[in-house]
């Protein structure tokens, strides 16, 4: 948590010398961990909180409010504060307690309009009726808590008698400072600033990832386990179950965010390097004492990687539930703890399925020819149970965790889709298709594509987060020989918007390869974080005769470190990944091709026009190529 305390000689007071004073804290505490800052960071500690603190001072706001500019909070702000904590007003002359009323309202705006920051207005240590009275109708006014000091304004909690100096004896002794800090204290933390943000529980059927130790706001937190691809190591299609020898474990954990919440993380090894992604978050870490402390201040998906990037730790941290139906009205609950369905459950127009947080569901969920269908909340569907056979796909049906066919009003919010068997979410022939905050995760298995948008229009993709095995956002157009009506609805109107991409097999954002429909147009990706890919970042890759026209790319951050591994294809059981097969290897950051490929069913070629690119940024030292 980061805490700004500004205030007056009560907060910081350089040397005086010829005052008696030479400390270079609050005055007139006997040492620095004595004053009321020092006694706050070790409450809010206690609390949980790992804490960035700053220190200034307004004093010419009491005494001169009259000249006093909001300009002077400038650097304060830059710091960037979770917690402000204004505790000023004893050097205010009576005639001044207006005009320092109305600057004392413009400070709190102020840090309300240009940080993130709960502010707190503190009253008057020493007794002066007009400036305490003028503050608190200040902050009623600008919308801050109002802390009363009023109880300790008497000679009981001052330093008299332990400075020769009137000024300096009139300030807290220690006695006092810590009776300030308290009380501050108390009144944020029953305004549950400090209180532990809601974390969803693994239930018992579902094992805990136990290779870590998370805390959040100091309160130990499980993580669920997602199976990931370890290696870029991939068959043809259609493949078959892939070795599990090729994947790995990665822990995760979903809470709600509301405020700044405080992490530590212990992966019981020395962290000799951690980078926290995307990094356009700007999520600094703190190695001590052999964990790694950090803090995550807005909704978002987070990717911890400490040592490297095997066995990261995500972080989805969820906005409050908003703008969905109420929970209870679902026409399928769910709530926590694990269940299992005994078969796809098949959604009709008007229906809806919940998962609260902490349920996990073993199953798959579809629609066909329905309208207005939500799958919503903060819990996990997972495909873990199905199972691709050794000879290709054998009787088992594998149309991935979601499929919608021919859909409208399509709605998905919030939830978790863990270890898809094939393609995780697939619209085939839908209109009106809004994705929001969805999780995508533990997909390892050949052809755990993310969202494979097919002959669709009208499409949001907001705030998600795919990590995937093969392509993560793909908008393709199919020819299925039962349903030929599939191929003739355009792919139009796509915004995928605000997302975090880790493709570990493929291409991040892509058109194609298959491309068999009238026209692919008026398409953007935009202010979206790819933090890992292996192909491809963006491209489009046109097999078939579309007429592709209006794509933008516009304000993609594509991250490349100095280790990626290259991309192999498995010919034979016996063959070996090789992760040495090029150290150098790099992906491209931006393809577009018309070619033919296996998977073109169209003779006759398509266009490409009209493809925008706009505020690409590279982070890393690699060079990545572009093939246009």
């Amino acid at each position: 948590m980061k805490i700004l305390y500004l205030g007056n000689s009560l907060t910081l007071h350089a040397p005086a010398p010829e005052l008696g004073w030479h400390g270079n804290w609050g005055m007139a505490a006997s040492s620095p961990e004595k004053d009321y800052v020092h006694v706050m960071n070790r409450l809010i500690s206690r609390a949980g909180k790992f804490i960035e603190y700053r220190v200034g001072t307004c004093v010419d706001a009491e005494r001169t409010p009259e000249d006093f500019s909001t300009d002077e909070l400038d650097s304060y702000a830059e710091f960037d504060p979770e917690l402000v904590i204004l505790r000023i007003g004893e050097n205010v002359p009576d005639e001044k307690a207006g005009a320092f009323g109305e600057v004392y309202a413009k400070m709190i705006r102020y840090f309300r309009q240009n940080t993130h920051a709960a502010v707190y207005a503190v009253g008057s240590f020493r007794k002066n009726d007009p400036a305490e009275e003028a503050m608190r109708l200040a902050a009623s006014d600008a919308g801050a808590p109002f802390v009363s000091l009023a109880h300790l304004q008497d000679e009981s909690y001052r330093a008299i008698g332990e400075f020769a100096h009137e000024g300096v004896a009139a300030h807290p002794s220690d006695k006092g400072m810590a009776e300030i800090a308290r009380t501050i204290f108390d009144r944020i933390e029953a305004d549950g600033v400090f209180s532990a943000p809601v974390v969803s529980g693994v239930p018992e059927e579902d094992d805990k990832y136990e290779g870590i130790g998370v805390t959040a706001d100091g309160k130990p937190v499980d993580c669920y386990k997602a199976r990931v691809s370890a290696i870029p190591f991939n068959r043809v299609w259609p493949g078959s179950q892939r070795p599990v020898g090729q994947t790995e474990l990665a822990p995760f954990l979903s809470l709600e965010l509301t405020k700044g919440v405080d992490f530590c993380v212990n992966v019981y090894e020395t962290p000799r390097d951690v980078t926290i992604r995307p990094l356009s978050k700007n999520v600094r870490a703190i190695v001590n004492d052999e964990k790694v402390y950090f803090t995550i201040r807005e909704p978002g998906q987070y990717s911890v990687e400490i040592n490297g990037r095997h066995h990261n730790l995500h972080i989805f941290a969820d906005p409050p539930e908003t703008g969905n139906p109420a929970p209870e009205s679902a026409t399928y609950y769910f709530p926590a703890g694990a269940h299992r369905l005994d078969e796809r459950l098949a959604l009709e127009s008007g229906e809806s399925v919940y998962l609260a947080r902490g349920a996990v569901v073993y199953g798959e969920i579809e629609s066909a020819d329905s309208e207005n269908v939500c799958i919503f909340g903060r819990g996990i569907l997972d495909g873990s149970l199905v199972n691709r056979v050794s000879d290709g796909f054998g009787d088992v049906r594998v149309d991935g965790l979601v499929h919608f066919t021919r859909c409208r009003n399509v709605r998905m919010d919030g939830v978790i889709l863990r270890d898809s068997a094939l393609w995780t979410v697939t619209p085939i022939n839908c209109e009106n298709v809004d994705f929001r905050n969805v999780k995508v995760i533990g997909m390892w298995r050949y052809n755990s594509d993310g969202f494979d948008f097919v002959n669709s229009r009208n499409v949001t993709v907001s705030g998600c987060f795919l990590r995937t095995f093969d392509d993560t956002v793909v908008i393709k157009g199919l020819y299925f020989p039962d349903d030929h009506s599939v191929e003739k609805m355009n792919n139009e109107n796509y915004l995928v918007e605000n997302c975090v991409l880790w493709c570990d097999w493929g291409r991040a954002m892509e058109l194609g390869a298959e491309t068999r429909a009238p026209e692919f147009k008026n398409i953007r990706f935009e202010d979206s974080d790819i933090i890992r890919t292996t192909h491809i970042a963006m491209d489009i890759q046109h097999g078939d005769r579309a007429k592709i026209s209006n794509v933008v790319f516009d304000n993609v951050r594509v991250e490349f470190d100095d280790s990626i591994p290259v991309p192999i294809y498995q010919h034979t059981d016996d063959q070996q990944y090789d992760p040495n097969a090029d150290p150098n290897y790099c992906p491209k950051l931006v393809e577009i091709v018309i070619v033919k490929t296996p998977y073109s069913q169209d003779e006759q070629n398509g266009t490409v026009d009209s493809v925008r690119f706009n505020n690409i940024r590279v982070l890393g030292n690699k060079r990545p190529a572009v093939n246009l």
